[in-house]
């Protein structure tokens, strides 16, 4: 065996989650998703399938890996669904071979030589000559709801390969902790005065870098990664993923920060995916669950269907670039979508289009050239840049997915 491919078929229905990632780089534990398949599976990920849209930004984040290509010199390789959550260890698979998922006959796991894996490139389909086998356990994600409200049951399961990856951890060094759950503190994180690790329901996990303020609280299971802040008097409830980078304050639970993001001000955020680079005015809060105790759908696009989530505690999804100003509200149910800015005194509509401006006076487009400006400014306080292909995708979505006036 000599390589991993990480497949994202496009067929799931993540709303703003993937307007800039792979459904393979979605957080969806302490680890994202092809994290999990790699240690899983134990082989190097060579090469990657993604939409056409993705593909050059691919190439950027990943130059060393075949991108919508057959990998050179590998033979055979397996080929890994994104959208596959908990995939088993190992291979478990003889060549031209392939599991579909039973659901809606989508590949879950194929292992294919270089000709099989070519055809499939060029029709989306598998040749002739795989044998196929149906497969009916752990679901693969189909909405949105499915990675982010699971990813806190995944803490656990994840910790082995995260401590073997990151190592040089100890226990608490000081506060507070209490429950028998694992508690991994990166040697080199901050722990503030009076600070409470309570592990009684879940692992926590601290990481490199990290600075958790004084009076603190971290229920388990949950998990802040390399160089996030946590502010003084925070509560970070069970099921909560903070992805590297951020800085979080208030009360935040059942919600997953996919990385450098900002809600450092009081307020609440339950059962909520936070994209990258958003920035939550001081005390934007929002609404997890219906008045009357039912279940919430979602628009997850502008133009889309409202779904079934067959879910009672489901909060909202905050697309890459998001800002809300101070005071903000948002309902049970919400989608936002990237690089939308909300600055109104009344709560948004449960589905707010890409670079939506929503002021008082109304909705209009966030003119692209200001958005990247500002992209480029909030980047470059965290040492990073926006990138020609990033750049090339926001213009995309803006040209396509703009507030007509």
């Amino acid at each position: 065996m000599s390589g991993l491919v990480l497949l994202d078929d496009g067929r799931g229905d993540f709303g703003p989650m993937t307007d800039l990632r792979a459904s393979f780089e979605l957080r969806s534990g302490i680890l994202t998703t092809a994290e999990r398949i790699g240690h899983a599976s134990d082989l190097d990920v060579i090469g990657v399938i993604v939409p056409d849209r993705l593909a050059e930004a691919m190439r950027e984040r990943h130059p060393n890996r075949a991108v919508n290509e057959v990998p050179d010199g590998v033979e055979p390789v397996l080929v890994v669904n994104g959208r596959l959550l908990d995939p088993p260890t190992g291979v478990g698979l003889t060549p031209m071979s392939a599991e579909l998922d039973a659901e809606d006959g989508s590949i879950r796991r194929a292992l294919l030589d270089s000709n099989a894996l070519r055809a499939f490139l060029e029709t989306g389909s598998l040749p002739d000559g795989v044998s196929t086998t149906s497969v009916a356990t752990s679901p693969m994600a189909r909405f949105a709801w499915d990675v982010f409200t699971t990813a806190g049951g995944r803490i656990a399961g994840d910790l082995e390969w995260f401590g073997a990856v990151d190592g040089d951890w100890s226990r608490l060094p000081g506060g507070t902790a209490i429950g028998d759950h694992p508690i991994r503190i990166a040697s080199s994180a901050v722990i503030g005065p009076l600070v409470v690790l309570d592990a009684r329901q879940g692992p926590v996990v601290v990481g490199p870098g990290v600075e958790i303020g004084s009076h603190a609280v971290l229920q388990g299971p949950c998990v802040v990664h390399e160089g996030s802040k946590v502010t003084p008097h925070a509560f970070l409830k069970a099921n909560t993923v903070i992805g590297p980078g951020c800085r979080v304050g208030g009360e935040v639970g059942g919600t997953v920060f996919q990385g450098f993001a900002n809600k450092s001000h009081e307020g609440h955020l339950g059962d909520a995916y936070v994209g990258e680079w958003v920035n939550l005015g001081a005390g934007t809060t929002n609404s997890n669950l219906l008045n009357t105790y039912g279940e919430v759908t979602m628009r997850l696009d502008a133009d889309g269907p409202r779904l079934r989530s067959g879910r009672q505690f489901l909060g909202c999804i905050l697309g890459d670039h998001v800002k809300t100003a101070i005071g903000t509200r948002i309902m049970t149910g919400t989608v936002i979508g990237t690089g939308a800015m909300i600055a109104g005194s009344t709560p948004p509509a449960s589905t707010v289009a890409r670079f939506a401006w929503v002021t008082d006076d109304g909705v209009r487009s966030y003119r692209l050239d200001k958005f990247l400006d500002v992209a480029e400014t909030v980047m470059a306080r965290r040492g990073l840049a926006l990138s020609d292909a990033v750049r090339s995708v926001l213009g995309e979505l803006h040209a396509a997915g703009q507030v007509r006036t």
